[in-house]
């Protein structure tokens, strides 16, 4: 395993040359483990107090007593000016515009769970995971799907070897993570979507506003459809059983990521 420090983290180049120091005096050492595995070793290298003492006990009292103090310190000022965990910066949405609540509660819970992927779980791909990547992810900034999604890939593959639903969870997180950046951003518009006389909401407008010679809002106010009321109830029948549709995948999708909140972790 390749430890990765991060830049000016106190704690983080202490945790190295702690880790570094256990696999000198503990050859045996995993490199990356299941829970129950870290545990057996752990029970295994107890045996030797003397090493165990240095590499575990003496490490811990230091960082307890001297170092975080400091970085609590740190970390506090850093959460409120920096990171602004209360705050949630939503991606999805332009700043410019309008949106409902219902929207911004969508987008919203979205956006944690994508900053939960692309940022802290690809920063613990970073740092324990074997990756020829430096320097470290700050909040809202260097995101790294890639990292993310390995480090998933990770979990899931430890089975049941992870401990209680570790596997499980990550992988409803991925399927989560790949439906809203990828699966649903590639959705047809609703006003792109063709009803069952191969004509679309848009094309429908756009071709009237050509006929008439009037513009989008005029069209709407007059809603001229006496010679073409089949088309016409295609055209908004398609765009209102889509929208349903896109309706309740949402719903449900974000259900699902509601239910997944306590799991969550990194």
């Amino acid at each position: 395993m390749r430890l990765v420090c991060l830049k000016n983290k106190t704690f983080m180049n202490f945790t190295k040359i702690k880790i570094s120091t256990e696999k000198w005096f503990f050859q045996d050492m995993p490199e990356m483990a299941s829970v129950e595995e870290w545990n057996n070793w752990a029970t295994k290298a107890q045996n030797n107090k003397i090493r165990w003492f240095l590499t575990e006990t003496l490490p811990d009292y230091l960082s307890f007593r001297f170092l975080w103090p400091y970085e609590r310190i740190g970390r506090k000022l850093k959460n409120k000016y920096v990171r602004k965990y209360n705050l949630i910066h939503i991606h999805s949405l332009k700043a410019t515009e309008y949106y409902g609540v219902g929207d911004r509660l969508l987008h919203g819970m979205f956006q944690l769970l994508v900053d939960l992927v692309e940022l802290e779980k690809a920063q613990r791909q970073i740092v324990w995971g074997d990756e020829n990547v430096t320097g470290h992810i700050t909040r809202g900034k260097d995101r790294n799907p890639e990292m993310g999604l390995k480090y998933l890939d990770w979990e899931i593959a430890l089975g049941k070897k992870g401990g209680v639903n570790q596997s499980e969870n990550a992988k409803q997180i991925k399927e989560l993570y790949i439906w809203w950046t990828v699966t649903r951003i590639n959705r047809i518009e609703l006003i792109d979507i063709k009803g069952t006389m191969g004509i679309s909401t848009n094309e429908y407008y756009r071709n009237m506003r050509l006929e008439n010679k009037k513009n989008i809002a005029t069209i709407f106010n007059e809603m001229v459809r006496d010679k073409d009321e089949e088309l016409y109830k295609s055209v908004n029948k398609a765009y209102d059983d889509v929208e349903e549709k896109y309706e309740k995948e949402d719903e449900r999708m974000l259900l699902q990521l509601v239910k997944l909140r306590k799991n969550l972790l990194v």
